[in-house]
């Protein structure tokens, strides 16, 4: 195998690629760096409880991004699985595979496992050549969107600002812990373990959930449910002091903290936690498209949605009437299809998702605030008050939608879209 085609290869599908590249360098700078004091006190403790300690408190973000990319199999392991799965011969696979990797749509040979695009029972050649690769997510939005635009969507803060001033509903802004300089005019800013205090004990707050302001894929989010004078308690995370949350879980890095959103009563079978629905959103020149919508279900006591998270599940939906089309939950090697929910019993596939048309009316108010983002994703969520827009992105990867309805993302529509846009590689 060539050193480009091992290096193809070996990229891994996982994760939605929003902000990449700053995401890397920020994960560079802060991951080793941040928690080396609760480290040094762990080990000074000694034991497995002081070890657990430090697993719990260990900088949010770089724990999350270990535990997401700490199960990926070797290259080998992905080949065993795609013949034991279709009964085709290795060599005939790698010769699809390099077919596929050469053509437009470039994928790497875990997005050709892990998509299960080998399976010929579910996929002709015209519908293979439809998968593309995650590494090609940034390379086609900066040919969508105008990119001086990124920060009204991807600094949470700045964008929740923006939205407050519109009729599109999103989470109350209630503090951003940050340790730095800057200012967040009109918001609460906390930057010491006493301020983190006052704000937590003070009536009205709790339960409030934490989000890094410029993150990606839930990574270090947290849920504070309660909080007395000497610490949090955090979901999953148990017992935390106020020192131990500034110094060691947050660190530099500056987090959102915003009102819990509950959800509407039809997920109370599935799920203790926020679920969302994903839209993949394209900024035609005839008006707002939808070619992808996925409903995301956290696994009871996952703090959030995200599909990396073991149990968690991603279902197709039919963008015309909301009807829930595949349950799928994923691991390393693929994904696994359930007609209901793999806990509860609970019918999935064939559910119509409640108040649908005003998912899609939310989508379509509030893609043209950010119009120059021409190519967008939304996560909304649908609570007991209607939908609320929980986050939108520049661009979006292109991982979710594929894992999830176990389709090519380059239909007709989004080739043509990508193409008008300027990238005409496809």
């Amino acid at each position: 195998m060539s050193n480009a085609a091992k290096q193809a290869a070996e990229t891994p599908a996982e994760g939605n690629p929003a902000d990449h590249a700053e995401t890397v360098h920020e994960a560079a700078q802060n991951g080793p760096e941040t928690g080396r004091a609760g480290l040094a006190a762990a080990q000074a403790a000694g034991g497995d409880d002081a070890r657990a300690r430090q697993d719990r408190l260990a900088h949010a973000v770089s724990h999350d991004r270990a535990d997401q990319s700490k199960a990926k199999p070797p290259i080998a392991e992905y080949l065993r699985h795609a013949q034991q799965r279709s009964g085709r011969g290795p060599f005939e696979l790698v010769r699809e595979y390099f077919r596929l990797h050469r053509g437009p749509g470039r994928i790497t040979l875990p997005e050709y496992i892990q998509y299960g695009v080998y399976d010929r029972q579910r996929h002709s050649p015209v519908g293979q050549a439809r998968f593309i690769t995650n590494t090609l997510h940034w390379p086609i939005t900066h040919a969508c969107c105008d990119m001086t635009w990124q920060a009204t969507t991807e600094d949470k803060w700045l964008c929740s600002h923006i939205l407050a001033r519109s009729d599109i509903p999103v989470p109350q802004t209630l503090a951003v812990i940050d340790r730095s300089a800057r200012r967040y005019p009109g918001t609460e800013k906390i930057a010491t373990a006493a301020e983190l205090r006052a704000f937590m004990t003070a009536p009205g707050v709790l339960p409030a959930f934490g989000k890094e302001n410029r993150g990606i894929c839930s990574f270090g989010a947290f849920l504070v449910e309660t909080a007395d004078n000497e610490g949090l308690a955090l979901a999953g995370r148990g017992r935390v002091g106020y020192e131990a949350c500034i110094d060691e879980l947050v660190g530099d890095t500056p987090y959102l903290l915003q009102r819990l959103e509950r959800n509407h009563d039809f997920f109370q079978r599935y799920t203790d936690a926020l679920a969302t629905v994903r839209l993949c959103i394209l900024i035609a020149d005839d008006g707002v498209k939808i070619p992808f919508a996925v409903l995301k279900l956290p696994a009871r006591g996952n703090v959030a949605d995200s599909f990396w998270r073991p149990g968690n599940l991603a279902c197709k939906l039919d963008v015309a009437s909301g009807e829930i089309l595949t349950a799928r939950t994923k691991d390393p090697l693929g994904t696994t299809d359930h007609d209901a929910d793999p806990v509860s019993g609970a019918p999935l596939v064939g559910e119509h998702l409640p108040i649908w048309e005003r998912v899609i009316e939310l989508a379509r108010n509030c893609a043209p605030i950010f119009r120059p983002v021409r190519y967008q994703s939304m996560d909304v969520a649908i609570t007991p008050n209607g939908p609320v827009l929980i986050e939108i992105n520049t661009g979006g990867g292109f991982d979710l939608p594929q894992l999830a309805t176990g389709e090519g993302f380059l239909t007709d529509e989004v080739r043509d879209f990508f193409r008008a846009c300027g990238y005409r590689r496809l």
